[in-house]
C-alpha cells in the first residue's frame, strides 16, 4: 500500500508583501496570478512523485487566514463507475481525474485569493499588525497545524494507533507516518513582533507533531520567525532573491525552484545537495514588552517570558518574584 503524505501550502497575499515582490518594470513583474500558475506546475510534479498526496492551501493577508481543506490528488479523489474497465481506460480516467482535481484546486485558490486580496478590509483578525505591513502569520500557522493534526488522527485510526487499540492491533510501520506531514510557506511580509509568542508556540507544536516547516521568501526581505521555525522542525529556509546575483534573478523560475528544492520529503533530503539557506536574518528572541531583539534578557521561571530588564512581577503570567532566582538572567543570542 502506497503511503499517504500531507502538505499544506501557505500563500502570503498581503498587499505590502506583493508591493515589495513586484519588479519595477513590466518584464520583472511577478503577480499572485503567476504564483498560482507556478504552484499548479509544482502540484503536478508532486502527484507524479506520490499519487496519494493530500494538499491543503491557506491564504493569508493583513486581516485573517482562510483555507482550502486537505484534498487528495490521487486515485482516492476519482469517481469511477461501477462498470468494468481495463487497465488502459483506468489509467486514462486517473489522469483526467487528477487533472480535474488540480484545475479545481487552482480555480478555488484563485477565487480565495481574489476575495482576500481585494477584500473590503472591514474584518480584522490575526492581531498585532503594525502599520499594515504584516500579515496574519500566527493565524495561518495554527490553521495549518489543525489540518495536519486531523490528518494524523485519521491515519492513526486506520493503522490501529487510535485510542482503544490493543497491542496486537498496532501497525508499527505507521509510527513514522507523522514525519510525512509538511508546511510550505510562500512568504513576503515582514515579521510582526507581537506575534512572536504565537509563532514560536506553533513551531514547537509542529516539532511535536513531526511536521517539517519549509519557507521560500518571495522577496529580499527575511523572516526570523520562519527561519527559527525551519530550524526547530528540521525544514528548509531559503531566500533566493537575497542570495542570488541580479543576473540570476532574471532567469529565475519559481516552479523549477520549488520542484528542485521542496519536492523531496525529509527522508530523501539527506541524500540531496540542497541550499543551506540565507543566514543574514537574526535568530534573536524579542522582549515581550518592547518587542525589540535581545542579546541578554531576563526569563520568567514560570511561563518563560523574556524581558529586557528585571521586574518585580511577570507582565505575562503575574508571578511575583520574591528573590533573585525567580527571574533568571540569560544570554539569548543564538548567533554572533
Amino acid at each position: 500500500m502506497e503511503e499517504e503524505t500531507a502538505l499544506v501550502i501557505v500563500v502570503d497575499a498581503s498587499l505590502f508583501a506583493w508591493h515589495c515582490v513586484q519588479g519595477k518594470g513590466k518584464e520583472d513583474e511577478f503577480t499572485l496570478g503567476d504564483l498560482v500558475e507556478h504552484l499548479h506546475v509544482f502540484l503536478n510534479a508532486l502527484v507524479l512523485v506520490r499519487s496519494t498526496t493530500k494538499v491543503g492551501i491557506v491564504v493569508m493577508n493583513e486581516r485573517k487566514a482562510s483555507l482550502l481543506p486537505l484534498r487528495s490528488l490521487g486515485r482516492r479523489c476519482l469517481c469511477v463507475t461501477s462498470g468494468g474497465v481495463n487497465n488502459k481506460d483506468e489509467d486514462e480516467m486517473t489522469t483526467r481525474g487528477r487533472g480535474k482535481v488540480l484545475e479545481d484546486l487552482k480555480t478555488k485558490l484563485l477565487g480565495l485569493i481574489e476575495r482576500e486580496y481585494f477584500g473590503d478590509g472591514q474584518e480584522a483578525r490575526g492581531g498585532g499588525l503594525e502599520e499594515g505591513k504584516g500579515c496574519a502569520l500566527s493565524s495561518a500557522y495554527s490553521k495549518c497545524l489543525c489540518l495536519l493534526r486531523r490528518h494524523l488522527e485519521s491515519c492513526e485510526e486506520e493503522h490501529g494507533l487510535g485510542y482503544g487499540s490493543g497491542p496486537g492491533e498496532v501497525d508499527l510501520e505507521g509510527l513514522e507516518r507523522q514525519r510525512r506531514t509538511r508546511v510550505l510557506f510562500l512568504h513576503g511580509s515582514q515579521d510582526v513582533a507581537s506575534q512572536y509568542i504565537q509563532v514560536m508556540n506553533a513551531s514547537f507544536c509542529a516539532q511535536r507533531l513531526g511536521t517539517v516547516v519549509d519557507t521560500f521568501m518571495l522577496g529580499r526581505r527575511d523572516s526570523s520567525f520562519l527561519q527559527q521555525a525551519a530550524s526547530i522542525t528540521g525544514g528548509l529556509y531559503t531566500n533566493f532573491f537575497a542570495d542570488a546575483a541580479s543576473k540570476d534573478i532574471k532567469k529565475f523560475s519559481l516552479s523549477t525552484y520549488l520542484i528542485q528544492v521542496f519536492l523531496a520529503d525529509s527522508g530523501t533530503r539527506a541524500d540531496l545537495q540542497l541550499p543551506q539557506g540565507h543566514s543574514s536574518a537574526s535568530l534573536k528572541v524579542t522582549c515581550f514588552l518592547t518587542k525589540k531583539a535581545l542579546d541578554i534578557g531576563f526569563v520568567c521561571s514560570v511561563c518563560l517570558s523574556i524581558f529586557n530588564q528585571k521586574l518585580q512581577t511577570c507582565a505575562v503570567c503575574g508571578t511575583e518574584f520574591s528573590d533573585n532566582r525567580a527571574l533568571k538572567k540569560k544570554v539569548l543570542s543564538r548567533q554572533g
